[in-house]
């Protein structure tokens, strides 16, 4: 039976198709596109072999389908299995990675996370109502209890934000000291002023959940008012001639001037994660746009060199729908990976980056153009 005569089960995912018996000839090879995108080798009746992403899709396939190298020793020689080609085209770095993962996820539903460049974005979770209510870092962003921030561009960054809300709120450290309230000895930060200690009755749990509440504000991006307060508590020690504590009271505020850094610049509650992307599209005088809403992402309108007003409103008309639309995909895995992709994205370099603009209601045109204009001049 021919790979013709075989139902195809990946009909409707690919923008174009070939039947083949390796090696290609250069007839066949004309007929794949010398484009960025994913290409995807099959059996004669669509048994899935290779998913893999090109800078040149047709340059990909020479190498992986052509006559024996002389490296071809280093990896599986795939022209004995693979009857068909598959290509779906992605005109710059983000659309491939996206069209590989919703391209992976269809072709290896229960396995696809262990295909992906990327990992899970890092983010910061805290429940107030848990028994023991803490900050810690977390991987798994979706359908857990409790508030979520980021994401962050590592697991190192996401736990030195804990320290510094921790230093701000003089909140426990070690949540094994937490369990222990309010029976347990205070510990080292407590003795030295600097924990509130609910571990052995100091404040009770109540109050120390209101003060777990406030630092999630703060986290949330709400930080002038503690700064201040610090500050306030620094001038009146210093009045007071208590050089020491007002020195202390400093470090903790230069501390919090580390939330400026780079490494925290997305930081939001999960509910925010939403933006707006425009990234290159293959051609040199268009441009791509996409939409993320939490875990779901979605292609937008393309946009000409230069883009006019017009056009730019219609880019954030469709991204207002998207918006309003669902946040997850019905499928936590898919979440994950989804705001995982974006989130490395978001910490890329400014050309593989693109323009990222946090979606917000009120998000203008002249925004939108000034970060594209600013865009092409880098």
């Amino acid at each position: 039976m021919t790979a013709e005569s075989h139902p195809d089960p990946w009909q409707g995912l690919f923008d174009g198709r070939l039947d083949v018996a390796p090696p290609l000839t250069d007839e066949q090879l004309a007929a794949v596109p010398a484009k960025r995108g994913v290409f995807f080798l099959a059996g004669s009746g669509g048994e899935a072999v290779l998913l893999a992403t090109a800078a040149s899709i047709r340059s990909r396939l020479r190498g992986r389908l052509d006559e024996p190298a002389e490296r071809a020793g280093r990896r599986a020689d795939l022209r004995a299995v693979t009857r068909r080609v598959y290509w779906k085209l992605g005109g710059g770095h983000f659309e491939t990675d996206w069209r590989y993962l919703e391209l992976a996820r269809r072709i290896w539903p229960g396995g696809y996370g262990r295909m992906l460049s990327w990992r899970p974005a890092w983010f910061v979770r805290v429940d107030g109502a848990a028994d023991w209510p803490h900050f810690h870092r977390t991987r798994e962003v979706c359908r857990q209890a409790g508030r979520v921030f980021g994401p962050f561009p590592d697991g190192r960054s996401a736990e030195r934000f804990v320290g510094v809300i921790a230093d701000a709120f003089d909140l426990c450290r070690d949540v094994r000291c937490l369990r222990r309230s309010p029976n347990g000895a205070k510990c080292s930060y407590g003795q030295m002023g600097r924990c509130l200690s609910p571990c052995d009755g100091s404040v009770s749990m109540d109050a120390y959940r209101v003060a777990v509440a406030e630092a999630a504000e703060f986290a949330a991006g709400r930080r002038a008012g503690r700064a201040e307060e610090l500050r306030r508590q620094m001038r009146r020690a210093s009045a007071d001639l208590q050089f020491e504590r007002a020195a202390a009271l400093k470090a903790r505020l230069d501390r919090l001037a580390e939330l400026d850094g780079r490494a925290f610049q997305h930081v939001a509650p999960l509910e925010q994660f939403a933006f707006v992307l425009v990234q290159p599209s293959g051609s040199r005088r268009r441009l791509s746009t996409f939409f993320v809403n939490g875990g779901c992402i979605a292609g937008g309108p393309s946009l000409p060199l230069p883009p006019a007003d017009g056009q730019l409103r219609q880019v954030l008309d469709a991204a207002a729908a998207h918006m309003a639309g669902a946040r997850r995909n019905g499928d936590e895995a898919a979440d994950r990976w989804g705001i995982g992709l974006v989130a490395h994205y978001l910490f890329a370099g400014p050309k593989r980056r693109g323009v990222v603009l946090r979606w917000r209601e009120g998000l203008t045109a002249g925004e939108v153009g000034s970060a594209v204009a600013e865009y092409l001049a880098s």
